[in-house]
């Protein structure tokens, strides 16, 4: 499989929830120039980080985000993080039928 195969794949997921690490995280963007994918955890796990301004000082609350690495290390698969991050995958109810 090819990164471009990789990447598009990836790309039909986003605003999808996964289970990852021991909390819930949204999958928010898949950057093909840097072959990584960007998780945003979910709001609703009661954490966040203080964000600080430029001097040092307690700003705002920011949601963390985390960078993981798309290919394997020979390119031409999934990394083990992406596949551990895909076995969490949340399944959303359809909007048809609920389920």
């Amino acid at each position: 499989m090819t990164g471009d195969d990789l990447h598009r794949k990836l790309h039909r997921l986003i605003g999808d929830r996964f289970a990852y690490l021991g909390d819930i995280w949204v999958l928010i963007e898949v950057l093909s120039d840097t072959d990584s994918v960007v998780l945003r955890r979910c709001e609703d796990s009661g954490r966040g980080n203080v964000q600080q301004n430029m001097y040092g000082m307690p700003n705002r609350r920011a949601q963390d985000t985390m960078t993981l690495q798309i290919s394997d290390a020979a390119g031409d698969g999934y990394s083990d993080d992406i596949m551990v991050l895909l076995e969490g995958r949340q399944v959303r109810p359809s909007p048809l039928t609920g389920r």
